[in-house]
């Protein structure tokens, strides 16, 4: 068996097993382009594995990304497409070649990485913790709040890209969990059907994407609008786009707004989803909850390097041990110790240390990203702390108060 780059020659092998691992989720767009992927790549790099007759029995595509980690832009390594040949299933084969590609990622100096799991439980055995969450919000356009204005509206046009993902990247650079990819952002934003910006004072605010689908009417006259990304930097924006929504009662019958705002139907006078899936003896579903990209802490050590800064400064100076298990990257396992005074934090070599904090590299990497915090670990008992009175002082230094945000699908 070898792990290696897909060649350009092997392109039908790639396409092959890429659709039968995935038969209603590849894009076609994915496969158009799977030539010119493995000549250039824009998207990323296909990482194959082959029997000993060079047949691919495996396949992944390695994208790389930058992350807002905690405020911070690093090189984060994206996941995506891992698909195994009917044929070899059961074999271990994208377990080797998460473990060779988080290698190819090290070795760039890639300390973080993300994927989106097809089985959480798969990918939490290799590392991967919870990380960020969406929420389908489906209300109908009569109950969305309308503000009476959306004059800054109107369909972007090809004049508009550039001006677009800039405002975009500007965001993501300042929201953490968001990602940048040169090739991704491009094609998510407007391989979309509908882009519409809002303009206030000559320049951009905000935009957002949709599409329409189909429902089970009587009529054709009826579709939901599906907004799949929003994105605002102000709330007077986010108001025209509500007056928006709020204006197509005539021929949508529920807007379907994908978020990762908890508290968006704050923004509707009713907010029930029309599903009839509320439980425990009440009537309105409010919103639908989505897993989204599971995080893993691929270098412990470079990572701490980067992320030198607390969230709040600490209430005393102190040295933290971390006790990592890590059975899927063994160099990530063992102590590393911290030194935390006021909002900084350094790598040094202990090994006294005035509180240890033991952990697995999954919870480690969720903890880091603010999905879970350290208070519900240590209360189920997942992670443990030898003097709990650290506790706060521990999630101001490594941990984060917002959960992170994230758009990009891949």
């Amino acid at each position: 068996m070898e792990i290696r780059f897909v060649r350009p020659e092997e392109e039908a092998q790639l396409a092959r097993n890429v659709l039968t691992a995935f038969p209603s989720k590849t894009p076609e767009s994915l496969l158009n382009n799977m030539g010119s992927e493995l000549v250039k790549p824009d998207e990323g790099r296909y990482l194959g594995c082959f029997d000993d007759d060079g047949t691919l029995i495996g396949s992944t595509l390695l994208m790389d990304f930058q992350m807002n980690v905690r405020g911070k832009l690093m090189k984060m390594g994206g996941t995506a497409y891992v698909s195994t040949s009917f044929l070899h299933k059961k074999e271990h084969i994208a377990r080797n070649m998460i473990r060779v590609g988080i290698g190819v990622f090290a070795k760039t100096g890639t300390p973080v990485g993300a994927l989106h799991p097809f089985n959480p439980a798969f990918y939490g055995k290799m590392g991967f913790g919870y990380c960020n969450e969406s929420v389908m919000y489906s209300p109908k356009p009569q109950y969305i709040r309308s503000y009476g204005d959306k004059s800054g509206l109107a369909y972007a046009g090809p004049e508009d890209e550039e001006e677009i993902l800039k405002f975009y990247r500007n965001y993501a650079a300042k929201t953490h969990g968001a990602t940048i990819h040169p090739y991704m952002d491009k094609h998510r934003i407007f391989d979309m059907p509908y882009v519409v910006v809002c303009r206030r004072n000559g320049r951009i605010t905000g935009y957002l994407t949709f599409e329409f689908v189909e429902v089970d009417h009587y009529t054709d006259m009826y579709h939901d609008l599906a907004v799949r990304e929003i994105v605002c930097e102000d709330m007077e924006t986010m108001k025209q786009f509500l007056t928006f929504f709020a204006s197509q009662v005539d021929q949508i019958d529920r807007v379907r707004i994908y978020t990762y705002e908890e508290n968006f139907h704050m923004l509707f006078t009713n907010p029930d989803s029309g599903e009839n899936r509320a439980f425990d003896g009440a009537i309105q579903e409010v919103g639908r909850k989505n897993m989204g990209y599971m995080f893993r802490i691929f270098d412990i050590k470079e990572y701490f390097r980067q992320q030198d800064h607390c969230e709040r400064p600490a209430s005393r100076e102190f040295t933290l041990e971390l006790k990592v298990d890590d059975n899927f990257v063994v160099e990530n396992s063992g102590e590393l110790y911290l030194h935390v005074k006021d909002d900084r934090v350094e790598l040094t070599d202990g090994p006294r240390a005035d509180v240890v904090l033991q952990t697995n590299i999954a919870d480690l990497s969720s903890l880091v990203m603010g999905a879970i915090p350290l208070s519900a670990f240590l209360w189920t008992g997942r992670m443990t702390c030898s003097d709990r009175s650290y506790e706060q002082d521990i999630q101001n230094a490594i941990g984060w108060s917002q959960k992170p945000k994230n758009y990009t699908y891949f």
